[in-house]
């Protein structure tokens, strides 16, 4: 017997099953579920594709997050440190051009060739290397002849991984010697962790081989100095983790640029890296990157990198948006030779408290 919808089955004497008539009240109230469900409203259908689209985005987005990281931890660590946006897409060549807050991650020295009272906000992100970063930073060489700012940033590498994770907070504070000689001091503190070992059934002492400790803690200096002969022209130098702490974690490194900018049009720059610590032998990271400010708010940006160490050799770009009282600023780096390629992507958010104090227009961008 073929039953409809409203015919459900009871059970008689015998324990004989038989259909059921429902009372007529029933009856029309299931069917109209079964038409409700049949002929869903056009509002409803509407909402439901951009629901779904929503929900694999996320699902999507879990998943990738899951995902081991596909470079090494040298590479996607990247010497632990913190460059800017304007940095990231000027190949990391910064040493002597950059001032505000860039200063405070690549040369404190800097600090006082700029007048600027900024604060910023970042994030950067790699895809491969699994790796995500976020902090914010302070500059001031308005009010005192002593410039000096503060940055802090936590980042954390390969979650599903080794999950290396290290706060960086550090002071930088810089005075001008005279108007073509500037020196610069950061103190800085690092604390890295990392789940070291991490075997297949959870943290163990048999299988991680290592204590809940952190992989390097403490205090370290970076110092630098900036010289400009002729106006346009700078030179800088610094020297970071100076304390020398003997770890591939905090590797001592020593920096050289020349830089030749105009001022408010075009800047120029390029940069030597050595590395004494992370390779057991001394590598070379060789950057050089330029920058063209167009229509008095937009900062092009283009640059190279190659590290020897790596052997990695990698374009960048990025573009900003300047206007008196903020800037937007985002920036790229790929990888285009390498065994185990990598994106590195930043954007960055400023306020400019006193822009108007800096005689260098693409200064007070920074």
């Amino acid at each position: 017997m073929g039953w409809g919808p409203a015919e459900f089955t009871s059970v008689g004497r015998g324990g004989a099953c038989r259909p059921a008539r429902l009372p007529k009240t029933v009856l029309l109230h299931t069917a109209s579920i079964r038409f409700a469900a049949v002929q869903e409203p056009r509002s409803r259908r509407w909402f439901g594709l951009p629901s779904l689209l929503a929900l694999a985005a996320i699902s999507l987005t879990s998943v990738a997050m899951a995902d081991p990281s596909t470079t090494s931890p040298q590479q996607g660590y990247d010497l632990g440190g913190i460059q800017s946006t304007r940095a990231m897409a000027m190949g990391g060549a910064l040493t002597a051009l950059g001032t505000s807050t860039t200063a405070l991650y690549d040369n404190p020295a800097n600090l006082t060739y700029a007048k600027v009272y900024h604060f910023e906000a970042f994030g950067q992100f790699s895809p491969e290397a699994r790796r995500y970063a976020a902090g914010g930073a302070v500059a001031d060489s308005v009010t005192n002849r002593l410039a000096g700012g503060f940055a802090g940033a936590y980042s954390v590498m390969d979650g599903d991984g080794i999950n290396r994770q290290w706060a960086d907070l550090r002071l930088s504070l810089a005075y001008p010697l005279t108007d073509w000689l500037s020196i610069g001091l950061a103190g800085r503190y690092l604390n890295v962790r990392q789940s070291t070992g991490r075997g297949p059934f959870g943290g163990s002492l048999v299988s991680d081989g290592t204590s809940d400790g952190p992989l390097w803690t403490g205090f370290t200096v970076d110092g630098g100095v900036t010289v400009m002969p002729v106006t346009g022209l700078r030179i800088g130098a610094v020297g970071k983790n100076l304390t020398n702490p003997n770890n591939g974690v905090v590797p001592t490194t020593l920096a050289g640029g020349i830089g030749f900018t105009t001022g408010d049009i075009f800047s120029i720059e390029a940069d030597t890296l050595v590395d004494f610590s992370t390779w057991g032998t001394t590598r070379p990271r060789i950057g050089a990157g330029a920058e063209v400010f167009l229509f008095n708010h937009l900062a092009v940006r283009a640059g190279y990198r190659f590290d020897v160490g790596q052997r990695v050799h990698s374009l960048t770009g990025g573009l900003g948006y300047i206007d008196k009282k903020f800037g937007v600023e985002a920036s790229i780096r790929g990888d285009i030779v390498a065994d185990h390629p990598m994106t590195l992507l930043g954007l960055a958010v400023r306020y400019f408290y006193d822009a108007g104090g800096s005689g260098d227009t693409i200064g007070t961008m920074e």
